[in-house]
């Protein structure tokens, strides 16, 4: 019998019953933009965690890329800086480069194989090749306490609360 080891867990905002919490900025329809000041795309959606309330990743076609067919990817959010003032969403050169590389989104469900594969493609290392091979998602591991799902980046002004209300997330 195989194993469904899709992620559940995630929902575009577009359609959802969420909405971003008001001390967050909603950078849906931001341009991204490389450190070099290169165009990448626009952030189309937000790919958010429905039990944690987080966002963990961007979706984006990109735009700035010369590829032989159009492509959407998932960018984790704790790789990115926003610039308010300019409603722009900001990568790191080395980040940027490696875009091109990220499996294609193609709007269906989220599997564990697939993150690894996101975060393989952005660390690359072969210790974690091997992880990827033989992973598998379990709701008590700690995937998503790495740097590439820290919303420092993403935050502003974090709530003096315990939480948000429902429906809301960061």
């Amino acid at each position: 019998m195989a194993t469904d080891n899709t992620n559940n867990r995630f929902e575009e905002l577009e359609g959802s019953d969420y909405e971003i919490a008001d001390d967050q900025p909603d950078i849906t329809d931001w341009e991204i933009y490389d450190s070099m000041g290169d165009y990448i795309g626009d952030v189309e959606d937000l790919i958010f965690d429905v039990e944690a309330l987080k966002v963990r990743y961007i979706i984006s076609k990109l735009e700035g890329y010369e590829l032989d067919e159009e492509k959407r990817v998932l960018i984790p959010i704790g790789l990115v800086t926003l610039k308010e003032d300019s409603d722009e969403v900001l990568l790191t050169e080395a980040i940027s480069s490696k875009l091109p590389f990220l499996p294609d989104y193609d709007g269906e469900k989220i599997t564990a194989l697939d993150e690894l594969k996101i975060r393989d493609v952005l660390t690359g290392t072969a210790e974690h090749v091997v992880e990827v091979m033989n992973y598998k998602h379990t709701v008590e591991d700690d995937f998503y306490n790495h740097s590439h799902f820290s919303d420092t980046g993403y935050r502003r002004n974090p709530p003096g609360k315990d939480g948000h209300e429902k429906g809301e997330i960061m």
